[in-house]
């Protein structure tokens, strides 16, 4: 709550936190903090920052890891050929594509952050890597069950690291280079990417996702709970 001052000892040091941190949690503060008020940096505000950062990038990290072996060339399906569960991944980074492209627009790069943020946790970490993990530990490679999961999580990595680029561009690079399929040599070069499709977005379709994940959380408590008691 008091400007940087060197007579007072507490400048925080952007070369330091670059050496401690890297430059991309640096500009992640500076992107998630709003610049129309008064701008808090501590080494409690940089450390939230830290763990935000680190969300995306094992996000990111657990996309590439699945999409292994996969060659969109030959193996990624039309949205529409894709499960359901897929289907509506898909849909919630369309959703999310929406509002980061219009906060870009109007310069509004706390949104940005955490938009993607919470994208990451709820959508992606809470939900749908969680769930899509048994298809795609157990399934035949070729399946079309893990490959609707792939072509999936292939369309949301390409979105996702567009999103990304301008604020952690040394992280957007790296995923870049790692995303299968033929690209340009740089992520900063792209456009917004353009092949989510939006088939699970009308009020009957968000309403019956919204009743069935209503469902899951209940049962869920129920199964730890049962779970905490050995029943089973």
């Amino acid at each position: 709550g008091r400007k940087m001052s060197k007579s007072l000892g507490n400048v925080v040091a952007p070369q330091k936190v670059v050496d401690t941190l890297g430059a991309d949690v640096l500009r992640l503060w500076v992107a998630s903090t709003d610049y129309r008020n008064e701008m808090s940096v501590s080494d409690e505000i940089l450390k939230r920052v830290s763990d935000a950062y680190r969300r995306i990038r094992n996000t990111a990290r657990f996309l590439l890891g699945n999409l292994d072996g996969f060659d969109p060339a030959r193996d990624l399906l039309a949205v529409e050929q894709c499960l359901l569960l897929d289907q509506w991944a898909v849909q919630q980074a369309w959703d999310v594509q929406q509002a980061v492209i219009a906060a870009y627009a109007r310069h509004d790069f706390p949104e940005i952050v955490q938009r993607v943020q919470n994208f990451c946790t709820n959508e992606m970490g809470a939900l749908y890597l969680d769930i899509t993990k048994d298809r795609l530990y157990t399934m035949p490679t070729d399946s079309h069950g893990r490959r609707s999961a792939q072509s999936a999580m292939f369309r949301i990595l390409e979105a996702m690291v567009r999103w990304l680029a301008p604020i952690v561009s040394f992280t957007a690079e790296e995923i870049w280079a790692y995303v299968p399929g033929a690209r340009g040599e740089s992520v900063l070069f792209e456009t917004w990417y353009g092949d989510l499709a939006a088939l699970q977005g009308s009020p009957a379709q968000r309403a019956f996702w919204s009743d069935l994940l209503a469902v899951r959380d209940v049962a869920t408590k129920q199964l730890e709970l049962m779970r905490g008691n050995r029943e089973i």
